[in-house]
């Protein structure tokens, strides 16, 4: 299994173009996602469509942005640059497959009635928290076989990297959003 496993690596690994594409739709629909979810949780107004799903976009574009250049830097200032490339690897295969998930769960939430767009809402977050426990489950398995990597040590990275950021970008987006409404 492991022979395949690197050899599916490698393979998805030599198709760049897809690859960004993938990335660029996880991007779309997410940065969509979040902007439906705003509107759902009545959180903003239908004013300037544009505008705010441009700031959910490029948000998340952001903060993966940086969280690749970080992981990437951190990799190569520790000399472990195969681990964290599997670990990059990891993090954006999983935002491809969200990405795709998303696709039904936005035309649902964006057109449907309002007990079927709760439904679409429910779901689509369980499913995104389910697959994100499972990204980061293999991300454990691979830094623990190749580190060596403690519960814990793991679980502040998962709070430092993941969670942390997504609080403050949250808290930035509800700052400029009670501004400007």
């Amino acid at each position: 299994a492991s022979l395949r496993q690197s050899q599916l690596i490698e393979q998805l690994l030599q198709a760049k173009l897809p690859s960004l594409l993938f990335n660029v739709l996880f991007m779309f629909s997410g940065g969509l996602y979040i902007y439906l979810l705003l509107m759902y949780n009545h959180w903003i107004d239908n004013l300037d469509f544009w505008q705010i799903l441009a700031y959910c976009t490029f948000g998340l574009g952001l903060i993966y942005l940086i969280k690749f250049f970080t992981i990437k830097f951190t990799g190569w200032l520790t000399g472990l640059t195969e681990v964290t490339n599997n670990y990059v690897f990891i993090v954006f295969l999983f935002n491809k497959v969200i990405g795709i998930v998303l696709l039904p769960f936005i035309v649902m939430i964006a057109f449907s009635i309002p007990a079927l767009a709760n439904s679409a809402v429910i779901i689509s977050l369980l499913l995104i928290g389910i697959l994100l426990l499972l990204r980061f489950f293999r991300s454990y398995a691979l830094l623990q076989n190749q580190l060596k990597l403690s519960q814990f040590h793991f679980l502040m990275y998962v709070v430092g990297v993941e969670i942390i950021p997504v609080l403050i970008v949250y808290k930035g987006l509800v700052v400029l959003l009670s501004k400007n409404l």
